[in-house]
């Protein structure tokens, strides 16, 4: 495919990320463009190769004569790469400008690398919603920018492993951000800042945990702004899972076992719900069931597969659909999130849930700043980097700044998982 110039959609600011391609979409219509995970039936998952190749199908040059479409463009860029040198690409939908600034909702596909369902969605979302000329699907692309992280652990889906080829959880990854994968991450975390944030995974569980075949949750940390908890509660109880049960399947809440006793779904701020609602973006996490949900599924490798991508799809549907329609809402919580943390004086809360609020350690306000040694600075360099907090030429850490919360978290030797301990400096009015 030929190289050729592309306008920017967004601000992006990415170390790698330079536009592959924006062009009107169109390729998939006439059912052209099939993953193959489709071609097959869903008996086996799309390859990394057909990935590549199914992508690239739906951008078509703009010098081959075919018909602009004016509702969707897609833009395919590079924002990084994984450990073993695999592309990271992310995928971005944007029609035609109705509003200043469209709520942007960000599709995390398959962080562990053998749960793939989530993936697959992701990847037929992309092209449906490409192809969508209907009255809806153009509004929808004129209130919302979509962008999709297909494939964030390559490494991990092509080895058939949960961690990534460092043998690190993505998902306990977001706060040292260690791994290439979770830098990229990050980056698109902070340099394109989406509003709603909605993570895809599958389960496999023993027998008698769940009743029901897909699972959703909200950030349960406590350092979550109060408006963006309740938003994504309202996302995730209130809006994906009537619509999983509308269309037939179970839906509960993940980590709460047939008892209630909470078995998974806690508020450690390295998993990404939590992490990026610290990071003042409205998230849910959406689980699906890998295991047959009936006998026929037993006997039958494509019908699994398919009802699991088709769960994924219903929920991501959901998350748009809420977009568009809350969008005022949304973005008003995420301002004032932001502009909270950026004040500074926020209380942080280094221990505790929102179903079970008394931790080990009592929340405190934040100090003002922090004060790190050089050792310590060292210790926490690419953590601080990646976060995009500011460190002073002396080596001093302000919390009045977007990412204050996680400065604590980082540094306080309160954290359950800080990357250095820091002393609290001293400031002027005497609080520390």
């Amino acid at each position: 495919m030929r190289a050729w110039a592309a306008r920017a959609v967004l601000p992006l600011a990415l170390v790698a990320g330079v536009a592959l391609a924006l062009v009107p979409a169109g390729a998939a219509r006439g059912g052209r463009n099939l993953t193959g995970f489709e071609r097959r039936g869903g008996t086996t998952w799309t390859t990394l190769a057909e990935e590549r190749d199914y992508l690239r199908s739906l951008v078509a040059e703009p010098d081959t004569g075919r018909p602009t479409w004016e509702a969707a463009r897609i833009t395919l860029t590079r924002v990084g790469t994984s450990a073993r040198g695999r592309p990271l690409d992310l995928v971005t939908l944007t029609g035609a400008r109705t509003v200043a600034d469209p709520i942007r909702v960000l599709f995390v596909c398959g962080q562990h690398g053998d749960e793939p369902a989530g993936r697959e969605a992701c990847l037929k979302l992309v092209r449906d919603l490409a192809a969508d000329r209907s009255p809806a699907g153009r509004r929808l692309l004129e209130r919302v920018t979509v962008m999709v992280l297909p494939t964030p652990n390559p490494d991990g889906l092509v080895a058939g492993t949960r961690a990534s080829a460092d043998g690190v959880d993505l998902n306990r990854d977001h706060l040292a951000v260690s791994t290439p994968e979770a830098r990229a991450l990050r980056r698109v975390l902070r340099e394109l800042r989406p509003h709603i944030v909605h993570d895809l995974h599958d389960f496999d569980t023993p027998a008698g945990v769940y009743d029901t075949p897909t699972l959703f949750l909200w950030p349960r940390n406590l350092n979550v702004a109060p408006e963006l908890r309740g938003l994504a509660v309202e996302l995730a109880r209130d809006r994906i899972g009537p619509a999983l049960r509308a269309a037939g399947w179970g839906s509960g809440v993940y980590g709460q076992d047939r008892t209630d006793r909470q078995v998974a779904g806690d508020a450690d701020e390295r998993l990404l719900r939590n992490a990026a609602g610290i990071d003042h973006a409205v998230a849910v996490l959406v689980e699906v069931q890998s295991e047959p949900a009936s006998p026929l599924e037993r006997t039958d490798a494509g019908l699994l597969g398919r009802r699991r991508v088709a769960a994924h799809m219903v929920a991501a549907r959901s998350t748009l659909r809420m977009a568009a329609e809350r969008g005022d809402a949304i973005a008003q919580a995420v301002r004032v999130s932001r502009e909270r943390a950026e004040r500074g004086g926020v209380q942080v809360h280094f221990d505790g849930a929102d179903n079970a609020p008394v931790g080990r350690v009592e929340p405190a306000r934040a100090p003002c700043a922090y004060r790190l040694t050089p050792g310590e600075y060292a210790r926490a360099r690419a953590a601080l980097t990646a976060h995009g907090i500011v460190v002073g030429a002396d080596l001093r850490v302000e919390t009045a700044q977007p990412a204050g919360v996680v400065v604590a978290l980082l540094l306080d030797a309160r954290a359950r998982f800080a990357v250095a301990e820091a002393e609290p400096a001293d400031c002027a009015g005497g609080r520390a």
